[in-house]
């Protein structure tokens, strides 16, 4: 792009202020000269024509005979007589060029006439004359040319038209002087001029550098066009990204990227028709076969209220495009994603509140709404002996079983792990709803099939119904899930409908959660201890540590209302650490009272014993409290050490090495392989009572607690019989070498204190 200094002439510049200077100086001069030398003319004519009028009337007032204008010594003698005055007649002498004209006077010529030079001399030497006879002087006392000419009677006309050329002489000699002062007067304001507008122009160009400048700054290409479409301006960007070299000037249609599509809107017809500033957005296609995007900010120039141009930003946003509909597309599947459940592409439970919430919205006040709870019994157990990836086979296996169940536009959603949910709207018969219920029931009858395995499953449902069992979908979910855990509790693989004592029963499990937090806190924890008795000689030889609850307002509670509450909540963790400790302290205190050692049975839960410091904690409480290890045994399920073997393994090998003794309890309960019972470092087995409640009067039970004993025996175990309540279940027992039992036919669970007593007395 050219500077603005190089767009200037300089001595161009100068030339044409100089010679306007000069025309405008000598137009002005000549104007003054032409009407010096008009005034002149005028004042000659008017000379000479008074100067004829003078001499007529003169002549005829004074004179009677006529004589002629050039008879000048004839004329002076005829004045000489008339005034008959030598003062008169000497002052009337004519002098032309100093030189007298009549030189024959008695009294010769006066010398003092000489001097006599201006007009204001003449004037009062002719007021001289006049004093002497001011009547016959009046006339030629009128003005000082007519006077002269009166008293010039000898001069002739060519005298006059010498004078007047004389003084043409002079404006011409002043003319061409002040002509050529002007010359000079012209050549200065040129040279001025000319540095003037050197330093507007160096100032237009810091300018002009400066906007330049800042242009370039800016990453995306700028333009300022021309209503004609000219470019006058663009920045480097526009340069390097939109036209080819030597763009300046050019049309601006001419100089882009790529070819624009043939309906692109011009920015600039888009300026003129909007009259202000415009957004256009245009597709231009490259060689290649690419297209590009680019949006065009385009704000008029205004000059005089009129648009002249514009001002247009040109923005490739190609990439901002693609990356925003990257950014919608992720957007949409994260919007999907955060409403469905992405195992089972089933809704989950906001888009299944969204879609209860939709239902109650249209649904007529006597229409039904009804809401199914549907949880998977015992599935956390697939999950922790096939493992997680089975499990979701499995869940993956359940949804499709259940979405053919519904064709007619239910909502089904994923709650939760095993837990899924089901939206049925319309006017429907509770005998309707039931039969939906064991339609999904029966889903579960058939096993899921998982390569060579065969999964066996059942389910619980609960149902909430619009209106009567709420109006808004957060009392309808609730009421739902409190019928599913009914349904649970109550035997599992069957449907419960929502009823109103289940809330009441409900609040009262919320609020005996609460209070058992604070039963740590307030000692309100007991433990009860239960003899485990020699079959053979009936002594105590252990004892099985028991918790109980000693509410301050429910009195004593069963482990089995607050054991599973304590375990879900996450309670049973500290519970269990403060059983085990108060049992080692109140073993050691009664060795310090003298009595003999006497082993202590104390039961860990599942969750405890997954706690990776479980070993750590164990080992703490042992030395804390001083216990002998040997007399501590520690009580684990079936289902405990098969949900993680290789980690089961590894905490009970930990565990004995502290000393300790491990039992296995309520042995043939769970689905363990009596194998296994060989790599576990067990001490004892327990045979779960429901095995010992029939052993008299049911054969396979008998053969069945009889092989458990026989096996313990062969793998050294020591056995324990549990829920020994007759005489017969003993015996049966002590014929089968089942040395050890416990139950109420010898003792029920005691406080420490009691405990002592009926050891005593037995």
């Amino acid at each position: 792009m050219r500077k603005t200094s190089k767009l200037i002439d300089k001595s161009g510049l100068k030339k044409r202020i100089f010679w306007r200077s000069f025309i405008l100086l000598t137009l002005l001069i000549l104007g003054v000269c032409t009407t010096a030398t008009i005034s002149e003319t005028n004042h000659y004519r008017q000379a000479t024509q008074t100067f004829y009028v003078a001499q007529a009337r003169l002549l005829s007032h004074q004179i009677p005979d006529q004589v002629l204008w050039n008879d000048q010594v004839a004329l002076l003698k005829r004045l000489q007589s008339t005034v008959s005055s030598d003062t008169a007649i000497d002052y009337a002498y004519l002098v032309e060029d100093g030189v007298p004209l009549v030189s024959t006077f008695p009294n010769g010529f006066p010398l003092g006439l000489l001097k006599l030079s201006t007009n204001s001399d003449t004037t009062m030497m002719i007021k001289n004359i006049a004093d002497q006879n001011n009547q016959r002087y009046y006339h030629i006392m009128v003005n000082v040319d007519t006077t002269r000419a009166v008293l010039h009677l000898g001069i002739q006309k060519s005298e006059l038209n010498r004078r007047a050329w004389n003084n043409i002489q002079q404006i011409l000699a002043m003319s061409l002087l002040a002509v050529l002062i002007g010359a000079a007067l012209s050549r200065q304001i040129a040279l001025v001029t000319t540095s003037e507008v050197e330093q507007i122009t160096a100032k237009l160009d810091r300018q002009h550098n400066f906007l330049q400048t800042v242009i370039d700054g800016i990453v995306d290409p700028i333009r300022v066009v021309r209503d004609t479409k000219e470019i006058i301006l663009m920045n480097r960007s526009a340069m390097n990204n939109l036209a080819n070299k030597k763009t300046q000037g050019k049309s601006c249609c001419d100089n882009y990227c790529g070819e624009r599509d043939d309906h692109a809107t011009c920015p600039l017809k888009a300026v003129k028709e909007n009259n202000g500033p415009v957004r256009v957005i245009q597709h231009r296609h490259n060689k290649d076969g690419s297209t590009k995007i680019f949006e065009i900010e385009a704000s008029p120039l205004i000059e005089k209220g009129q648009i002249t141009g514009m001002i247009e930003t040109t923005r490739d946003i190609t990439d901002r495009l693609q990356l925003e509909a990257s950014l919608d597309e992720k957007k949409s599947k994260l919007i999907y994603m955060s409403h469905h459940d992405l195992l089972t592409n089933l809704p989950n439970r906001l888009l299944l509140r969204d879609r209860l919430g939709q239902a109650l919205n249209r649904s007529a006040p006597t229409a039904m709404v009804a809401l199914f709870f549907i949880g998977m019994d015992r599935f956390k157990k697939i999950n922790e002996s096939l493992g997680r990836e089975s499990g979701d086979q499995v869940l993956a296996q359940v949804s499709k079983r259940l979405k053919s169940c519904f064709t007619h536009g239910e909502v089904m959603a994923r709650l939760s792990g095993d837990e899924f949910a089901v939206l049925i709207e319309g006017s429907r018969e509770l005998t309707t709803i039931s039969h939906i219920a064991n339609q999904i029931l029966e889903q579960f009858t058939q096993p899921i099939v998982l390569k060579d395995d065969e999964i066996y499953l059942s389910a619980s449902i609960g149902i909430s119904l619009y209106p009567c069992d709420g109006n808004d979908t957060k009392q309808l979910m609730t009421n739902a899930d409190i019928a599913l855990t009914r349904a649970k509790d109550e035997g599992r693989n069957r449907y419960q409908f929502f009823e109103a004592e289940m809330t009441r029963h409900a609040n009262k499990f919320f609020q005996l959660e609460n209070d058992l937090r604070k039963a740590l806190e307030n000692n309100e924890l007991v433990v009860y201890y239960q003899p485990q008795i020699n079959l053979l000689s009936r002594k105590t030889t252990g004892l099985e540590a028991l918790v109980r609850w000693n509410h301050p307002e429910v009195g004593l509670i069963s482990p089995l209302d607050f054991i599973p509450l304590a375990e879900e909540c996450g309670l049973i963790v500290p519970i269990g650490e403060w059983v085990l400790r108060e049992s080692c302290e109140q073993i050691v205190r009664w060795q310090k009272q003298g009595r003999d050692p006497i082993t202590v049975a104390v039961n860990l839960s599942p969750l405890q014993f997954r706690q990776d410091n479980l070993v750590a904690t164990v080992e703490k409480i042992i030395h804390e409290t001083g216990i002998d290890p040997t007399i501590l045994e520690l009580e684990i399920t079936e289902s405990m050490i098969m949900d993680g073997i290789d980690k089961a393994t590894s905490t009970m090998v930990e565990l004995t090495e502290l000393g300790l003794q491990l039992a296995i309890d309520d042995f043939g309960t769970g689905y363990s392989s009596l194998s296994y019972l060989r790599y576990f470092p067990l001490s004892k087995l327990k045979i779960d009572k429901c095995f010992i409640e029939r052993v008299t009067s049911d054969v396979d039970d008998a053969a069945l607690a009889s092989s458990v004993i026989a096996l313990a025996h062969s793998l050294n175990l020591k056995v324990v019989a549990e829920g020994i309540e007759t005489e017969a279940q003993a015996d049966f027992l002590r014929a089968k070498s089942c040395h050890q039992g416990q139950g109420f036919l010898f003792s029920e669970p005691l406080p420490a204190d009691e405990l002592v007593a009926h050891m005593d007395t037995c």
